[in-house]
């Protein structure tokens, strides 16, 4: 077995062992040992109605995302997907990585033939003159992720043997990623959810599902991906339960060593609660236990036992730490 076989079993390992936090740097720093390169990223693009094709979710590797977002939008401007064989950009490498998804493509922005100056700018100002990219083949005609890896100095080209070595390692990388991501967005002993995504302590995210993207477009319709919304996080932050209860959803998160697991379910509205079923949410809620709420309502622990149970189901929650957090909430919105 050579190297590079060991290295594609590696990384397997990697996927499979490894914590959210580290997981990205050790997946770069394995392909680094047969592709020589500065800096690179791992992302997910999603097509959003009305707002055009939208970074949600990256990992990099020695560059900032924000600031990489931000010059992409000042040098590159709007991008949208028109089919699965067709995309609408000024990048000349995802253009190409486009038209032959899973493939290897290089791109010189230093080879100066017909570079628009805005994509050289572009290219100096991101120290990316040299790019490697592949693109993992579109399904859905809204989505794709793309693996991207730069080198700074002009002279400094991708060769083919680069692109050889890029066909055999990268698609093993993104099997190493989905199965990474599938590893730790099913862990943890929450309510199953109808939307999760993954962040690091700073709110960039790493992970996010289709449901999750409409949740966060639909509860706040300025977000700003690849990063959680700040009113979300404080809104988390403001409570030991770490339970977000908008209008549109409800999150519940588990830490994890240096990354955050949010897992979104539809904020159930307070009307599908029976009277009865309210009055005993709202005493719950207050942490009144079942012999103390049957006295209130005249009844048996029993038949309060089984209008709790009701109320966690209609709710999608567990328990009262949830149950209080949603009760205020819910509270707040009416005066609100």
């Amino acid at each position: 077995m050579n190297e590079l076989h060991k290295t594609i079993l590696e990384i397997y390992r990697t996927a499979q062992s490894t914590s959210a936090s580290d997981f990205s740097e050790k997946i770069f720093s394995q392909v680094k040992c047969f592709l020589n390169f500065d800096s690179g990223g791992f992302c997910d693009f999603v097509q959003i109605p009305h707002a055009g094709l939208k970074l949600v979710a990256a990992v990099a590797h020695n560059v900032s995302t924000a600031d990489k977002l931000r010059l992409r939008e000042e040098y590159i401007g709007g991008e949208n997907i028109v089919d699965t064989n067709s995309l609408a950009t000024e990048d000349p490498s995802l253009l190409q990585a486009f038209h032959r998804k899973g493939t290897a493509v290089t791109f010189s922005v230093a080879s100066g033939n017909h570079v628009k100056p805005n994509v050289a700018a572009y290219g100096v100002k991101t120290e990316s003159l040299q790019t490697l990219t592949m693109i993992q083949g579109v399904s859905d005609e809204k989505s794709f992720q793309i693996l991207s890896l730069w080198r700074a100095k002009a002279d400094h080209d991708y060769t083919k043997s680069d692109e050889s070595v890029a066909n055999i390692i990268l698609p093993h990388v993104f099997q190493a990623f989905s199965i990474h991501r599938q590893l730790h967005a099913n862990t943890g002993h929450a309510a199953p959810a109808a939307g999760t995504a993954i962040c690091s302590l700073s709110r960039q995210i790493s992970f996010i599902d289709d449901a999750a993207v409409k949740f966060l477009h639909d509860e706040f319709p300025d977000w700003l991906p690849p990063f959680i919304p700040e009113k979300l996080m404080d809104g988390l932050r403001s409570t030991s339960e770490k339970v977000y209860v908008g209008k549109k959803f409800t999150v519940i998160v588990l830490l994890k060593n240096d990354s955050i697991l949010l897992r979104f379910r539809p904020s159930a509205p307070q009307t599908k609660l029976s009277a009865t079923e309210l009055v005993v949410a709202e005493m719950l809620a207050k942490n009144a236990s079942y012999k103390e709420i049957a006295r209130q309502l005249g009844s048996q622990p029993a038949t309060v036992r089984n209008q709790a149970h009701s109320v966690y189901t209609k709710f999608g929650i567990s328990g009262k730490a949830e149950l209080s957090k949603m009760m205020q909430n819910l509270k707040e919105r009416d005066f609100s």
